[in-house]
């Protein structure tokens, strides 16, 4: 492996069944580049997403890799705009193709990566008052998807977003662990959600967070 190609690089690290390196591979060029999910694919290789920096105007923009079983670079592509996305979870769908989430956007691509589509959730969607984060994507049972991640409703909340096989909301739930409201003011302790899966009942299972505000 080398190292050292930009300030920093996606690394990717096989074990056995031990847990003992069998061999590592890091991909990046000269600006910032790091990875935060990867998946085995059905043809033995695996999909990274993540986020690299542009040279030309130091905004980030995801970052998906697609590699042979010997984590050998086949292909790689980016997304996004000049506001800064992050690709924080990605899965391969039933079709072949990939589903990525980002910061706030959910995109959809084919086998090789090309986009077909892309859902970005405005505030009116999630009945946000400011931009929220989204950090795990799952397809459902129904092919469509689900979202879970930190929306900013009264304080921060595990958000729940399912959509259809477009991308398009079905509906959205909201999760928080405390909050007390006095006079005209509502106060809510900070949660967000990290990964969602679904269950085998249908339903939905998420783990995240909970910021202690209350002493700060």
């Amino acid at each position: 492996a080398s190292f050292g190609n930009g300030s920093s690089d996606v690394w990717l690290i096989k074990t056995d069944t031990n847990g003992n390196e069998e061999w590592n591979k890091t991909f990046g060029g000269s600006s910032s580049d790091g990875a935060f999910s990867v998946q085995q694919t059905s043809d033995g290789g695996y999909i990274i997403a993540g986020t690299t920096e542009s040279t030309d105007n130091f905004w980030d923009y995801i970052l998906l890799i697609k590699t042979d079983s010997e984590g050998n670079e086949e292909w790689n592509r980016t997304f996004g705009n000049d506001t800064g996305e992050y690709g924080f979870s990605v899965q391969q769908t039933t079709d072949g193709g990939y589903i990525i989430v980002g910061s706030s956007d959910l995109i959809k691509t084919d086998s090789e990566g090309n986009e077909e589509w892309v859902q970005t959730f405005s505030r009116d969607d999630i009945g946000s008052s400011t931009i929220s984060w989204f950090n795990s994507v799952q397809q459902t049972t129904d092919g469509g998807y689900i979202i879970t991640g930190e929306f900013r409703l009264d304080g921060y909340d595990v958000g729940l977003i399912k959509t259809d096989s477009n991308g398009n909301k079905v509906w959205i739930k909201s999760f928080n662990s405390f909050c007390t409201r006095s006079y005209n003011d509502r106060y809510c302790q900070d949660d967000g959600g990290n990964s969602v899966q679904q269950t085998t009942d249908g339903g939905y299972i998420i783990t995240g967070f909970i910021r202690n505000t209350l002493n700060s």
